[in-house]
């Protein structure tokens, strides 16, 4: 069963859900929440500290880019309100570096990473693609997020980690098969460089057990499926592309009729179909999904103004922005206490910028 995805933040649309608790009174309810808040503040340290997850439940995060800058702003809101549900986390490229700060508990790093990592010189340059090295390097990047103040937090990740799963999605180069590979202290990194090294940019990929890896979006791009059969019932689905986004290249098509012979085709093709087949194969199980897994979406309602690559400052902050203000209304209508019900359902239609927008509420039937 599937539910209209949420639109939130200057988007139009979309659906919330939660049910009444009675069974505690306020004073209760009061003490109880002061009591966990001591506990957890103890036991947390400097880094932000999660709420407990809910069995079968899981978070999806797309790639894209430095169009991962609005998952960022989702990520944040929710790290800074310390919410994390989640008991399996699924993370496909930029979708698996902000999984792995959120589970580190590091608000704010997925942002810095993003506009100002990924944004410098050093890091995207076409001329060294013209001179055959690396255009996005990718060694560099990861050199700056082992030792310096970007610093990836892992060993606070992997305590964090005791009762949750993260995956990260990656592409054997090979087989275009989808690999989902759990962190190691010894091998968090790699495997998110492999997960991010987009094919020509990153030239072979990263060896991982004798294969060559790429990046996780062309063969799981949204590895919706691939938390179900890990027994999800109920899975978020972080987005960075828009609801009406069907993967449909047509141009790819006509390419390849031009440039394959019967037996050979340029990898760069073969890479754009098999991605375009993998993505309409998920729209198409969160469109109809088994009876018995509820799919909530989160994504924008038209194309975010950040790029995969290249982006204006501006543009990285106000879909950072787009983000946060998605993160907020989620918890406000998928509180933890209610997080697996869905007895009452509300439209939320934002309708302005700058998120100042009135919102009108009106019923909407379970499942659409």
């Amino acid at each position: 069963m599937v539910r209209e995805p949420l639109n939130l933040v200057g988007f139009r649309g979309g659906i919330i859900s939660g049910h009444h608790m009675s069974s505690l009174n306020s004073n209760n309810i009061s003490s109880l929440n002061s009591v966990l808040r001591d506990i957890d503040s103890s036991l947390c340290g400097e880094s932000a500290c999660l709420s407990e997850p809910i069995a079968n439940t899981a978070l999806v995060a797309e790639g894209g880019g430095q169009r991962g800058i609005f998952t960022a702003g989702v990520l944040d809101n929710w790290l800074a309100e310390q919410y994390n549900p989640f008991e399996l986390l699924i993370g496909t490229s930029a979708g698996a570096q902000n999984l792995s700060s959120f589970v580190t508990g590091q608000l704010g790093f997925a942002q810095a990473s993003i506009a100002k990592l990924s944004n410098q010189a050093r890091f995207f340059d076409i001329k060294r693609g013209l001179k055959g090295s690396n255009t996005v390097d990718l060694d560099w990047y990861f050199d700056q997020v082992n030792h310096s103040a970007f610093h990836l937090n892992t060993e606070t990740g992997l305590a964090k980690l005791h009762n949750r799963k993260l995956l990260i999605s990656t592409t054997n180069s090979s087989s275009y098969q989808a690999s989902f590979f759990q962190p190691q202290k010894s091998n968090w990194l790699t495997l998110l460089k492999a997960s991010s090294a987009l094919p020509f940019l990153y030239r072979k990929g990263v060896m991982i057990g004798g294969d060559y890896h790429v990046d996780g979006g062309l063969s799981a791009p949204l590895p919706v499926e691939e938390a179900y059969r890990r027994g999800a019932k109920k899975i978020v689905v972080i987005r960075t592309m828009p609801k009406q986004y069907e993967a449909h290249t047509p141009w790819v098509k006509r390419l390849r009729k031009w440039v394959c012979s019967s037996n050979r085709c340029p990898k760069a093709i073969e890479y754009f179909l098999h991605h375009e087949a993998e993505y309409k194969r998920s729209l198409q199980f969160i469109a109809s999904p088994p009876s018995d897994v509820d799919i909530v979406q989160i994504f924008p309602e038209s194309q975010l103004t950040s790029q995969i690559l290249g982006s204006e400052d501006n543009e990285l902050n106000n879909d950072y922005k787009m983000g946060v203000e998605a993160g907020k209304l989620f918890i406000e209508a998928n509180p933890v206490g209610n997080f697996m019900g869905g007895v009452t359902h509300e439209k939320v239609n934002i309708s302005k910028p700058r998120y100042s927008a009135k919102q009108a509420i009106k019923s909407w039937p379970r499942y659409c």
